[in-house]
C-alpha cells in the first residue's frame, strides 16, 4: 500500500484538490506526505528587457515558499509532512524529487487544457507521467454541467 506520497503543487485549483486527496489518503493509510513546489527559472530575455533577474528569481522563490507554507497549514497534525522547494523546469524537478525519495505514489493536478493546447503549451502532468515509473493520481478540473 502507499506509505510515502509525493504531492506537486503550483497554486492552481487542481493542485489544491490534489493536495486534499493526498491528505485524505495519508490519513486513511497512515502515510507520510512530501510536498514539492518548483520556482521557475527566470528567462534569459528578462535581462535584455531591462528586468532585474535577481529580483525576479527572488519573487518566484518567495511565491513557491508561500505556496508550501499555505499547503502545510492545511495538513492535520496527525499527518507527517515534509516540504521541498526546487528551481527550474517543473516536470524535471518533480521527477528528480520522485527519484531521490522513497515515494510510492505521486499526486498532482492537471490543468485540463486538452490535447491540442497541451501539445502547444506543454503539460507538466504529461511530462511527469512519461518520465516516472511511480503510480500517479492525477486530479483533473471539476467541470460544471
Amino acid at each position: 500500500m502507499f506509505r510515502n506520497l509525493l504531492v506537486a503543487i503550483d497554486g492552481s485549483s487542481t493542485a489544491r484538490l490534489a493536495l486534499q486527496q493526498a491528505i485524505d489518503l495519508a490519513q486513511a493509510l497512515n502515510a507520510r506526505v512530501t510536498i514539492v513546489a518548483v520556482a521557475p527559472e527566470v528567462p534569459a530575455f528578462a535581462v535584455s528587457a531591462g528586468m532585474d533577474r535577481a529580483a525576479l528569481r527572488q519573487a518566484a522563490e518567495d511565491e513557491a515558499t508561500r505556496r508550501l507554507r499555505a499547503a502545510v497549514e492545511t495538513i492535520p497534525g496527525s499527518v507527517s509532512v515534509t516540504t521541498v522547494m526546487r528551481h527550474g523546469s517543473a516536470a524535471k524537478e518533480i521527477l528528480a524529487v520522485a527519484r531521490e525519495g522513497q515515494h510510492d505514489l505521486l499526486v498532482m493536478g492537471s490543468r485540463g487544457r486538452g490535447r491540442l493546447a497541451s501539445n502547444v503549451l506543454g503539460s507538466v502532468a504529461a511530462d511527469v507521467h512519461f518520465g516516472t515509473t511511480l503510480p500517479m493520481l492525477v486530479i483533473h478540473p471539476e467541470h460544471k454541467d
